[in-house]
């Protein structure tokens, strides 16, 4: 016998999930940023040739290398949600696209299951594991910058859109476990729609004689 309590229990959605960037594996990233910068001193050094050359083609390394620490420090500070998992769909902050509903998604597949050819292999590098979605209408970017970052937001998300995934890399929360989330909310989702009455057969035609 079905109680009170547990029919609510069954039409309560599960808890959101949501998910930051891990700051173990950027001040990790941090440091070895870093740590390239500095060995960019050694070139003027070790290199043969013009000095002037190797300083300029060092100082050109070492500002990449700082541009990328600085950003490296952002993610360490920043703990706004990356991923979010709840009854209205799955957010991720990198598509640049909100929310996506569960009614938009087709499928979702674990990277141990996807075979990519050689040729995607190459053009996008995916670090394993990730999750690949599949939309049924692929959304609009709205890129978040203003002008002109928000013309690079768009087309870096443009790109990344066609062929969506999710990566763990970074993140605090194993995609297992996001993957698990997204099944339970799928799962309660589907139970909220309302059944769709099955067609009746069309009555034989009437013959002629």
């Amino acid at each position: 016998m079905t109680t009170e309590d547990d029919a609510l229990t069954m039409t309560e959605a599960p808890a959101p999930l949501i998910v930051r960037y891990n700051r173990t594996v950027h001040a990790w990233r941090l440091v070895a940023i870093l740590a390239l910068a500095g060995m960019c001193l050694i070139i003027p050094f070790a290199a043969e040739g013009p000095i002037e050359d190797s300083w300029r083609f060092a100082g050109a390394l070492m500002a990449a290398a700082l541009i990328w620490a600085v950003v490296t420090v952002f993610r360490l500070r920043d703990r706004s949600p990356q991923v979010l998992v709840d009854e209205n769909g799955v957010y991720f902050r990198e598509w640049l696209v909100g929310t996506i509903p569960w009614d938009n998604i087709q499928f979702i597949a674990h990277s141990s299951q996807v075979r990519r050819g050689i040729v995607a292999s190459i053009t996008r590098t995916r670090k394993k594991p990730y999750l690949l979605f599949k939309f049924a209408e692929l959304p609009k970017v709205r890129p978040t910058a203003p002008i002109p970052l928000s013309w690079l937001q768009f087309v870096r998300a443009e790109f990344a859109i066609q062929e969506p995934i999710l990566q763990q890399y970074g993140l605090d929360t194993p995609v297992n476990d996001i993957l698990t989330s997204i099944q339970a909310h799928i799962a309660h989702w589907e139970t909220q729609q309302p059944d769709i009455p099955a067609e009746e057969p069309e009555p034989d035609a009437q013959k002629v004689p």
